[in-house]
């Protein structure tokens, strides 16, 4: 398969004016993969949602209670398949999944402007998407199958959160120290996990929830769906990538070789309206990831 070297137009005019995963940093954080799979399956055929509710009847009750936990939520409450899409965080300090920890990210060159099936061909989240994909269509219903279902909602946050299509040598932007106002994260990595969604350093995850879901919602008859959901995973993993490497972003500059060379070696300050202007390209990243996502299920449940 080949990298589709387009990228969406609205987001790169956006963009002028999104690693190596760690255990300390969680993409997107709870709200914003929970937000990305409720878009998507609001967005499902009424078959399809149906088929998502029943494959959820194999969640074993450990797990039930092991995402609530994580969410906060009492033991027994039900569980959407927004929900599940934490689950893949929440098995990290379980060793029995410890493989899968490479699988949120993919890592690579300084001077690499594309994604392609040569990156990685496994252990990383563009060979995650495609093998769970798989695992979904041709799988019987079974706790394998919610598996995979669970693993792709969360591997679509994850691939659409520009610090996972990164680099080794600073550990996907959590070596990049900030300082931005009104903000607790101080690193790149974590940034763009969480605080660009948050308006302030604390704030109820609830109220969040229902922002971020709202302005996502409202946007999905504005933006060209369709057209997004024709796109590569290779493509997705671009799209991600050439948002690293914006000048805009801070991240890193790029020198007369094309590499992309950290902007300095001590604590970058963002300005004041940078919070404001990449909230903007993060959830439009949050809104192409629940339009893929939603295509993916259709096609593979």
């Amino acid at each position: 398969m080949q990298v589709r070297s387009k990228i969406n137009l609205p987001v790169i005019l956006v963009l002028s004016f999104f690693l190596l995963f760690t255990q300390q940093a969680f993409a997107l954080g709870k709200v914003g993969h929970k937000v990305i799979c409720q878009v998507a399956f609001d967005h499902l055929s009424p078959s399809t949602q149906n088929k998502v509710n029943i494959l959820l009847k194999e969640l074993p009750k450990q797990d039930q209670k092991l995402i609530n936990k994580y969410n906060y939520k009492s033991a027994n409450s039900a569980i959407s398949f927004a929900d599940t899409c934490t689950w893949a965080d929440a098995i990290k300090k379980n060793k029995s999944y410890d493989k899968y920890k490479k699988w949120h990210y993919v890592n690579v060159a300084r001077n690499q402007t594309k994604v392609t099936p040569q990156t990685c061909q496994k252990n990383c989240v563009t060979s995650a998407v495609t093998l769970h994909k798989k695992q979904l269509k041709e799988l019987p219903t079974s706790w394998k199958k919610l598996q995979a279902m669970m693993f792709l909602g969360h591997w679509l946050g994850d691939i659409h959160q520009p610090m996972h299509v990164n680099f080794a040598s600073d550990m996907g932007g959590n070596r990049t120290k900030i300082s931005v106002k009104h903000a607790k994260c101080n690193n790149m990595h974590w940034l763009w996990d969480e605080c660009l969604l948050y308006p302030k350093s604390k704030t109820n995850n609830a109220a969040l929830f229902t922002r971020l879901h709202n302005n996502l919602s409202n946007q999905w008859e504005k933006s060209p769906i369709t057209t997004w959901q024709k796109d590569s995973v290779y493509t997705w993993a671009t799209e991600s990538l050439t948002i690293t490497r914006l000048p805009s972003v801070l991240y890193c500059t790029i020198d007369e070789k094309n590499y992309c060379i950290a902007t300095t070696k001590g604590i970058t300050k963002l300005p004041s309206n940078y919070q404001k202007n990449h909230k903007i390209i993060l959830e439009n990243r949050m809104l192409q990831a629940s339009a893929r996502l939603a295509n993916v299920l259709e096609q593979s449940l």
